[in-house]
């Protein structure tokens, strides 16, 4: 696992820790759900979580 694999890793499970909080707080699954997705729609453009590498990519031989 790469390095950007392993900070996309712990990027998602800090936002799943504290998505549980909030929902465990309000007692709410739909707060839970709702706090993940800003969450995660406010770090992907912002460059925090890098779904795919950026400018070539590599392709798989086998």
């Amino acid at each position: 696992m790469g390095a950007r694999q392993r900070l996309n890793s712990l990027y998602l499970l800090n936002i799943l820790i504290v998505s549980a909080l909030i929902g465990i707080t309000l007692q709410s699954w739909g707060i839970f759900i709702g706090v993940a997705l800003i969450l995660i729609v406010i770090l992907v453009p912002g460059g925090d979580i890098r779904p795919q590498r950026r400018g070539a990519r590599r392709s798989r031989r086998h």
